[in-house]
């Protein structure tokens, strides 16, 4: 039987750009660029809007109050072969007046161009599947989408109106 991992994770935006952490050492992931999360509380299993404000507290100390547009965007599986992870992707917008650090404990910040390539970038599959989709087509609209991979690293999104593979 293959264990479970439940993590969020947050795209943060503000005007053309967007937030990205190069986290370092986790031990999920190898060193990559993520949104900004983590694993979710057993308390939070069933909220993991929750989950998401708290790590984007923890992580960057920004609060709940200093973002706006908090929303699910997409809902992803991948199976590693030996663990199923279970990732809630949210999209939200930093305040004009919020300051963040440009490093925190789990590794370094860096704002990006909404112009930014994923697939350029040193990032887990699901996390460069929901980023290169909301980029693309998910900004525009409010869909929750779901993203599948499968343990030979095969992906898809769908829902939304249409399926995309990656």
């Amino acid at each position: 039987m293959r264990s479970s991992r439940l993590m969020t994770s947050l795209f943060l935006v503000r005007h053309d750009q967007l937030l990205l952490l190069y986290r370092r050492g986790s031990r999920a992931i190898d060193d990559s660029w993520v949104g900004i999360g983590g694993h979710l509380e057993p308390a939070e299993m069933s909220n993991p809007a929750a989950g998401v404000v708290r790590e984007l507290e923890e992580e960057i100390g920004v609060s709940a109050g200093q973002i706006s547009g908090l929303a699910l965007r997409y809902v992803a599986l991948r199976d590693t072969g030996t663990e199923l992870r279970h990732t809630y992707y949210f999209t939200a917008v930093l305040k004009d007046d919020v300051l963040v650090p440009s490093s925190c404990a789990e590794g370094d910040l860096r704002w990006f161009d909404l112009t930014v390539d994923p697939s350029a970038l040193e990032m887990p599959p699901t996390a460069r599947l929901a980023l290169g989709h909301w980029l693309q087509t998910g900004r525009y609209d409010e869909a929750l989408r779901f993203i599948t991979i499968d343990a030979s690293a095969r992906g898809a999104v769908s829902g939304g109106g249409g399926l995309l593979r990656g």
